[in-house]
């Protein structure tokens, strides 16, 4: 490998925050928001022109999952508001009933009016905004993180915060930090693989509701009629054997998913589609991203041909468009001060340091092979402990989101965007509560007071009386079903739920 030398520059100082959140996802959003709501003076920075990470770069569609199989919601606080305004907007349907039967809630929404509304939310919040620029550096001292280099069409800058919240899905600003991190899969750092969402419009939805009824055994547990002609926003999951065929013959991409999944969006005639895939790709180095978003985007053109000949409704239909990026699901997992595992997840565990909860199933697509792992949604509540945000070695940075420290399985379930909304609101107010407090490092947060305010500010934590907010009619009413149609199974089964 050729090297060239820099000469050395003097780098202006563009900001002095009390708090720097990296990266706008859905981590990023819930960080920036709460600990502004705080009183902390925060700084968010993205890289792309609007924000929303996975929600709106990548047209991840729906959230999940808010409720557990009882219909009791446990994700709320920042989350819960966002689709309360959501519906407001009537860019959402809010909290509806899957027809997959694998999870107790998903929330469909239009990605424009996300945009809009998370535009409109840290505004309110009184975060300063800082777009087009990406974190490519840190310097620092001891433990502490004393500068973000950024980039973007100004230059060469950087960016002074007392804290930071690192919400880049990656893990960026630990692992230039020198934090300790895994990839993927502890044993050989296998990642899930990537996946380009994109949209259909001009589907005729009575022709599908009624191909859906006419070829039920095709999708995962036959929905019966009344189960479609109920369902206020269709999910579609099955066509294993068709697809399978279809690879065979090439009409159908051989490198995606071995299914078909989608979801019925708020604008009439609109769905979300989940079907590409692609393997092997590293979502930290940027040739793999690079073939990614190519390859991806032919299975996207090639998946909609197929759709439109072999299912009802989608004969006139056509790609309204695709992600700006592709999703990437899974990279670094930070060594922090606990490890969630699968074992926390499944038996329903609570932390003395909890501050946010999950209840999305195991859900790990493969990185390798066809079968994907999927314990289904809502079975299980646990906690994620603080502990998990704390990089090893670092005490000033806070890692929220998708790279918080878990194992391979149990960030499965952790990974999720109404999740990490909600990890990254805690993560906002321990920080702006070091910041009034004038000193102190993170792992000085009085987590007991902590988690005391989440409760007030409306997240839900076990073992907390609360007002039992619950829906019966997004109560799983079905038992586990199978994955056969679906190309995905559940080892766990016999594994306990506490």
């Amino acid at each position: 490998m050729q090297f060239i030398e820099e000469e050395q520059k003097r780098i202006p100082v563009c900001a002095t925050p009390d708090v720097l959140v990296v990266g706008a996802g859905p981590a990023g959003i819930g960080a920036a928001i709460a600990a502004a709501r705080n009183g902390a003076k925060v700084l968010l920075l993205e890289r792309y022109g609007f924000l929303g990470g996975n929600l709106t770069i990548a047209m991840v569609n729906p959230m999940f999952t808010f409720h557990d199989v009882k219909g009791r919601q446990v994700i709320r606080g920042i989350a819960g508001e966002l689709v309360e305004r959501l519906i407001d907007l009537k860019s959402s349907l809010g909290h509806v009933t899957d027809l997959t039967f694998d999870n107790a809630s998903m929330t469909p929404f239009d990605p424009e009016g996300m945009k809009y509304l998370l535009f409109k939310m840290v505004q309110e919040a009184g975060v300063d905004l800082l777009l087009h620029t990406w974190a490519v550096g840190v310097t620092r001292a001891d433990s502490q993180v004393t500068s973000v280099i950024v980039e973007n069409k100004s230059g060469r800058q950087a960016i002074v915060a007392k804290y930071i919240i690192d919400c880049s899905a990656d893990a960026d600003i630990a692992a230039m930090a020198g934090a300790p991190f895994i990839k993927g899969r502890e044993e050989d750092g296998a990642m899930q693989p990537v996946t380009l969402f994109f949209r259909i419009g001009g589907i005729n939805m009575a022709n599908l509701r009624v191909w859906m009824k006419n070829n039920r055994d095709l999708l995962k547990d036959s929905p019966t009629d009344e189960e479609i002609d109920s369902s206020k926003a269709l999910a579609f999951l099955g066509l294993k054997q068709l697809v399978k065929k279809g690879m065979e013959n090439g009409e159908f991409p051989k490198d995606a998913a071995p299914r078909i999944l989608f979801y019925e969006l708020p604008q009439e005639g609109q769905i979300a589609v989940n079907a590409t895939r692609l393997q092997g790709i590293d979502g930290t180095n940027a040739d793999d991203l690079t073939r990614a978003e190519y390859e991806t985007r032919i299975q996207a053109w090639e998946i909609h041909k197929f759709l439109q000949k072999y299912v009802g409704g989608f004969e006139g239909s056509y790609i309204l468009d695709t992600g700006a990026q592709v999703g990437v699901r899974e990279t670094r997992h930070i060594r922090g001060d606990y490890q969630l595992t699968e074992d926390d997840v499944l038996a329903n565990r609570a932390f003395e340091d909890g501050i946010a909860c999950g209840t999305f199933a195991i859900d790990i697509h493969p990185p390798e092979g066809e079968q994907q792992i999927f314990t289904g949604s809502g079975k299980a509540v646990y906690e994620i402990p603080y502990r998990t945000l704390l990089p090893q070695g670092l005490d000033n940075v806070w890692v929220a989101g998708r790279s918080i420290s878990a194992t391979h399985t149990a960030f499965g379930s952790s990974r999720v965007m109404a999740t990490c909304v909600a990890i990254g609101q805690a993560a906002g107010v321990a920080a702006a509560d070091l910041t009034k407090q004038g000193e102190g490092n993170v792992r000085d947060v009085d987590v007991a007071a902590l988690r005391n305010q989440l409760i007030a500010q409306g997240q839900y934590l076990l073992g907390i009386p609360d007002n039992q907010l619950v829906d019966p009619a997004l109560a799983l009413n079905r038992g586990e079903g199978s994955g056969t149609t679906a190309s995905h199974y559940n080892p766990f089964k016999d594994r306990s739920h506490g």
